[in-house]
């Protein structure tokens, strides 16, 4: 049985030495960033403002003090972190745009919900998406947030996937999927056919294959690097430090 995910794909199709360091062999315990700490608890915020909070009470204000408690139940240590602040006043951004902009009277159909279903006989696609909305037609609308602004190029792959897990574990119709991206508050909706489902679902059963078949996993060397996890212990790291030195990334 092969058990995949839209990141396993993203990252198999981004840099091959990457992957065989997060799924083949170690490349050392992946190094987590301060942002991905901060970006974490500002995902649990909120779901936690939608699930546990309710309509009534669901005002910015509650959205902050959600978002303080859980900072300050951080590691001494995560705290200690020099320029730690910075990611504390952006996720007070984000939570503040998020409610400006999205609001937080909605009630989604599903918010943060495990989904692994069997796509055809010994593979398997898991993921765990942001929340799940119920348009007015009856079909549903994927949202996932996204930290950050909305970058010039945008891949949809990983909210193909999340469509083809609902409408397989559920089943209803999908018919949008969209970016919700916290700096500035801006979305990036996809029109989802039934066509492109099924072309996602193909594309994913040949990447599968290759990642069965796969024997060499060369690096890929560009801008993803910087945010690798296993950059620390990458074996072509020097190459990756002249590059982004020259090149200012």
């Amino acid at each position: 049985m092969v058990k995949v995910s839209a990141l396993k794909v993203r990252v198999f199709e981004q840099c091959r030495l990457r992957y065989r360091y997060q799924y083949l062999q170690g490349g050392g315990r992946p190094r987590l960033r301060p942002s991905d700490t901060a970006g974490s608890l500002v995902h649990r915020v909120l779901c936690d403002i939608f699930t546990k909070t309710a309509v009534e009470e669901r005002t910015t204000a509650r959205l902050m003090k959600l978002f303080e408690e859980g900072w300050a139940a951080l590691s001494r240590r995560y705290l200690r972190i020099p320029g730690v602040d910075e990611y504390y006043e952006a996720s007070l951004r984000q939570l503040s745009n998020f409610a400006g902009q999205f609001g937080l009277a909605d009630e989604p159909f599903m918010v943060e919900p495990y989904l692994q279903v069997e796509v055809t006989r010994g593979v398997t696609l898991f993921g765990r998406l942001d929340r799940l909305d119920e348009d007015s037609d009856g079909t549903l609308h994927i949202i996932d947030y996204k930290a950050g602004s909305m970058p010039g190029d945008i891949d949809p792959g990983q909210l193909i996937f999340y469509a083809i897990l609902v409408e397989a574990k559920l089943p209803r119709r999908v018919s949008k999927a969209s970016f919700w991206y916290l700096d500035d508050g801006t979305t990036w909706t996809l029109d989802l056919s039934e066509e492109g489902k099924v072309r996602a679902r193909e594309e994913l059963l040949i990447t599968v294959q290759q990642m069965q078949e796969a024997t060499e996993f060369p690096p890929t060397i560009d801008l993803h690097c910087g945010s690798c996890p296993f950059l620390h212990a990458c074996e072509v790291r020097d190459v990756v430090a002249v590059r982004r030195a020259s090149e200012g990334w």
